[in-house]
């Protein structure tokens, strides 16, 4: 590795100059050494077609992203690394709430309505280049799914509204899906999760069908039901064992009751060979956000059977975004299944003071906020240790959505080279023409109309134009040691 990398860093100012794809620089940190930095090229041909109401905008059509999941799949004969990759539920935009009564519903723009979710393959030649090489779609039942919303009265359904550019109402898919992570298992097959359920699915990695799903209460702990709208999983992994992991992107909303002050995220792990499944906690930084539910998981990705790397992002509370890799462990942390509170309620209700003095194996009485008595004394969590934050490398991108491990499959602890994909969201962006340009501050009707948050009509219109983000980020990362050099000791 130490020869590839000094031949690519010996050439980085030709191939700067010839393709401007590509930046390879040393950096001052006390793990990452060396970080090269690549504009995702994309085929014309996956370009996604778009002649609606803002096609001036976007006059090639729709720009492909595949940054919302990534797993290196291995060395190709050329030495160029290839990863699996894949993308979310679609073009889509935020929107402005939708009057339905007294109430009003959350809304997204698609642009592309029909979109369907891909898997796409990427190639990387260091130094030269990162390019997508193919692209193919989710199936059910051989026919391609959309990325569109369940209905509302579906189970894992984002209780959004599915809009044209016209702001006009679309169908509902009950087999719709967001994609969020892509892993692989030793027999080939792939391992997708999605915001929306959360759903966990197994795939058929040649056609891009469906095997097998699970889903809370129907092959996953039913509590997982309990998200928040569309941040249902986020990341998966599967281990040398075979154990498929999954995390939850944020906190769980309880009764819409836990969602700003829960004090961890729910990581699940199936086994499925038996479809038994363990729950751990994993303790997010609660105190660095303004609310406890503003932190996000980017992607998770195992290095072995209980050792994980993920990323933890979301604005502080200064709105400034971080995107923190963490090196995890889920080794001596307690399953959560069965455990509630005293009083029946889930964990997610317990505060900090309570949830700390069970970490530290104190026994806390007088509390409505404690474990229930058949249950350990001690709750102990996932143990995390920082790696770094990739803004202090120089990740401009608002989201981290794609993590992966570069070295040989099954030995990830000896690795020392990881990459980053961002999710830009298509390099499309919705917003209103007006002083309040935030979409979500006003109402539309079933006719397109805009109102503001009283109900009173507005002149103004909404528009969708590309984003400061239109190009995908891809970065290779060298680490100044192997991955287990940072083991805990």
């Amino acid at each position: 590795m130490q020869a590839r990398l000094a031949a690519a860093v010996a050439s980085l100012f030709t191939v700067a100059a010839q393709a401007q794809t590509v930046e390879i620089n040393p950096v001052e940190h006390e793990v990452v050494s060396t970080v090269e930095r690549y504009a995702l090229q994309v085929p014309a041909a996956d370009y996604i077609p778009y002649g609606g109401k803002f096609k001036a905008e976007f006059p090639q059509g729709l720009h492909l992203a595949v940054g919302s999941g990534l797993r290196f799949k291995g060395y190709e004969k050329d030495a160029s690394l290839s990863f699996w990759a894949l993308t979310d539920r679609g073009p889509n935009g935020d929107s402005p709430k939708v009057k339905a009564g007294e109430k009003a519903a959350p809304s997204k723009v698609f642009l592309a309505p029909d979109f369907s979710p891909r898997i796409a393959t990427i190639n990387v030649q260091l130094a030269e280049g990162a390019r997508v090489v193919s692209t193919m779609p989710l199936k059910q039942d051989g026919k391609a799914i959309s990325g569109r919303p369940i209905a509302p009265e579906n189970s894992g359904s984002s209780k959004e509204v599915p809009l044209s550019d016209e702001l006009k109402p679309l169908k509902y898919d009950d087999f719709g899906m967001d994609p969020e992570g892509i892993d692989f298992d030793k027999q080939g097959n792939l391992w997708i999760v999605d915001e929306y359920g959360p759903f966990l699915a197994q795939v058929d990695a040649k056609t891009g069908e469906f095997m097998q799903q699970y889903m809370p209460g129907a092959g996953l702990p039913e509590i997982l039901g309990e998200r928040q709208p569309n941040r249902g999983f986020e990341g998966v992994a599967v281990t040398p064992s075979g154990k498929v992991a999954a995390i939850v992107q944020s906190t769980l909303d309880i009764k819409k009751e836990t969602r700003g002050s829960a004090q961890f995220l729910r990581l699940v792990v199936l086994d499925p060979k038996t479809n038994s499944t363990q729950m751990f906690a994993y303790p997010h930084d609660v105190s660095e956000y303004k609310k406890s539910g503003d932190a996000k998981i980017g992607d998770l990705v195992a290095i072995d059977d209980t050792r994980f790397l993920l990323i933890e992002q979301g604005k502080d509370k200064n709105k400034t975004m971080r995107n923190v890799v963490y090196l995890i462990d889920t080794k001596g942390a307690q399953d959560l299944t069965g455990l509630s509170l005293p009083d029946g309620k889930a964990l997610e209700y317990a505060d900090a003071k309570a949830l700390s003095q069970f970490q530290a194996g104190g026994e806390v009485t007088g509390s409505g906020n404690i474990v229930s008595a058949s249950a350990s004394s001690s709750l102990k969590m996932i143990s995390k240790t920082r790696l770094f934050d990739l803004r202090e490398l120089g990740w401009n991108a608002e989201k981290a959505e794609g993590l992966a491990v570069v070295g040989e499959l099954g030995k990830f602890a000896d690795a020392s080279e990881l990459a980053v994909i961002n999710d830009n969201d298509f390099g499309l962006k919705g917003d209103v023409a007006a002083a309040e340009r935030d979409p979500e501050a006003y109402l539309v009707d079933t006719d397109g109309k805009l109102a503001d948050a009283k109900g009173n009509a507005v002149e103004a219109s909404y528009r969708v134009a590309q984003s400061d983000e239109r190009d995908t980020q891809f970065w290779v990362l060298h680490l100044k040691k192997p991955l287990k050099d940072y083991f805990p000791k």
